[in-house]
């Protein structure tokens, strides 16, 4: 048997705290802003989160060590950024089986109803909102962030998107997630919120 303890009322004085820091970027080397970074180890009073930098950086400074810890990231913003017709071409090249989206974070790119599969289903989604017949989509965030250096599975589509940390003994760099826009296959989408591509 295992007990852990955890002085979470600080009954034992200041509790030692570490540094939990990583980095977002996209398959391409580009580096995302303004996406919320969430800190969790399922106390809601110690939940802690942070948004990336221009240079696609988190910090948590002041992490409460000894506690298991799940790192993962946000961003809703702009769904139409980055998506055109061009991809709807590239996405149904791909169905077709002329031209195989042979990337695959350009697989999670192109499922955007998030169902594990690219189908027409992706096709109609996706024309919707570059129609303006909806502003997001049904089943999926504008962003979805990869846990780096995890493999991805492609049939069906599903990969990490948490970081776990069991149990945080020290500080840990490196913490990094690759960034992929949704409906973006072609990977024009802007990484800056202040100058979006369409």
């Amino acid at each position: 048997v295992t007990l852990e303890l955890a002085d979470n009322q600080g009954a034992c004085g200041t509790q030692a705290t570490t540094t939990v820091s990583g980095k977002l970027i996209t398959s391409g080397g580009e580096t995302v802003s303004n996406a919320e970074i969430a800190l969790d180890n399922g106390i809601k009073e110690m939940l802690q989160s942070t948004v990336s930098t221009t240079a696609g950086e988190f910090n948590f400074a002041y992490a409460k060590m000894y506690y298991n810890y799940t790192v993962t990231g946000k961003k809703t913003d702009d769904y139409l950024n980055g998506v055109s017709t061009l991809d709807l071409v590239l996405i149904q090249r791909h169905i077709l089986g002329v031209q195989a989206l042979n990337d695959s974070y350009k697989l999670i790119a192109a499922d955007a109803n998030n169902d594990g599969a690219v189908t027409a289903s992706d096709l109609i989604e996706l024309r919707k909102l570059i129609l303006g017949l909806t502003s997001t989509l049904n089943n999926n965030t504008s962003w979805r962030f990869a846990v780096a250096g995890t493999p991805v599975n492609v049939n069906p589509i599903s990969f990490d998107e948490r970081i776990n940390v069991n149990p945080l003994t020290g500080e840990i760099a490196g913490q990094d997630f690759v960034a992929i826009k949704i409906g973006d296959v072609n990977g024009n989408a802007s990484t800056d919120v202040t100058n979006p591509t369409v």
